[in-house]
């Protein structure tokens, strides 16, 4: 067992931990999970998470309303600060200035495009997600049923539901090791990845009904505007699954899906079947991901971006 991460938390007295802008399943439920394991193993420190307001479907587990979403720096500089799922320094901009004040910084990753801009840390692009590479950290007995329900929300979301090619024979095991602590997948399923609310269905109901075909009908996009969350009393949280709803078209190979978050400010979310690496398309505007599934911010005309990016797929094709 590598206790590199271990042996950090036992030499520090306290501790913040955060993940990327914009969290995902995968970044709440690692942060989380490390929280709740710092908790119940470590009680004497003193332990913090700092990370944007998490999407309502992520909440669930106690310990949620704990994270810090205003980022208020402590009085004196952690001892050790821990950064999950998170491939480069950008990614973690609001803590950035708790991160550089910390004595010690790990990372715990495992995206492909990870720069390696700490010392210590373990990055593992071969895993499925940042919460199998924690869990392989950690010591069993001391992970309780909270902190196994936030791994078993980020493997789910990051496999998409233990669909994606990552997902391997020892993340089923982890997975089903969950179960045994008392996680209830059913309904951790269902509340975390497919229910949704009325905004929700109404937003990717109208994004997937004006979406379009490009590359012979090899790729999908679609766009959502300003206006269009506006006009049914939706947020950008509400477009989470988007993409992997235009995944789902039949015959594609490549899905987009771009909201846009200001004037000129768009995320784009990019899915492949096989054939192609977004990952790498993605981090040609700066951003990056895994191979089959990546993601990056576009500033400027999106219909332009999207024609030089379907102009990228279709060389790889």
């Amino acid at each position: 067992m590598n206790r590199e991460l271990l042996n950090a938390i036992e030499e520090a007295s306290t501790v913040g931990i955060t993940g990327h802008i914009r969290p995902d399943g995968d970044c709440v439920g690692s942060c989380m999970a490390l929280y709740r394991y710092i908790r119940v193993a470590y009680p004497e420190k003193t332990v913090r998470v700092y990370l944007e307001e998490p999407s309502d479907n992520l909440r669930v587990a106690e310990g949620i309303d704990e994270i810090d979403s205003s980022f208020t720096k402590p009085a004196t500089p952690y001892e050790l600060f821990v950064i999950l799922d998170c491939s480069s320094a950008e990614r973690f901009a609001p803590a950035g200035e708790m991160v550089s004040e910390a004595a010690k910084v790990f990372v715990v990753d495992h995206h492909m495009t990870n720069t390696h801009f700490t010392e210590y840390g373990v990055i593992l692009p071969d895993a499925s997600s940042t919460c199998e590479v924690l869990y392989d950290l950690l010591e069993d007995e001391k992970i309780d049923t909270v902190a196994a329900t936030f791994l078993y929300m980020g493997i789910l979301h990051d496999t998409g539901v233990f669909r994606f090619p990552a997902c391997s024979e020892h993340t089923m095991q982890i997975a089903g090791h969950m179960l045994t602590k008392g996680v209830n997948a059913q309904q951790l399923i269902d509340d975390s990845f497919y229910r949704r609310t009325y905004a929700q269905n109404r937003v990717i109901g109208d994004a997937v009904a004006r979406s379009e075909l490009l590359l012979d009908g090899k790729m999908i996009f679609s766009v959502v505007a300003l206006d269009d969350l506006a006009r049914f009393g939706a947020t950008t949280k509400d477009t989470e699954g988007l993409v992997d709803q235009l995944r789902l078209t039949k015959g594609i190979e490549v899905a987009l899906f771009a909201r846009q978050d200001d004037v000129d400010t768009y995320k784009i979310s990019m899915r492949a079947i096989e054939k192609v690496n977004v990952a790498s398309i993605c981090a040609s505007f700066g951003g990056g991901g895994h191979i089959f599934a990546a993601g990056c911010t576009i500033v400027g005309d999106i219909y332009d971006a999207i024609r030089k990016i379907a102009e990228m797929v279709k060389e790889q094709l």
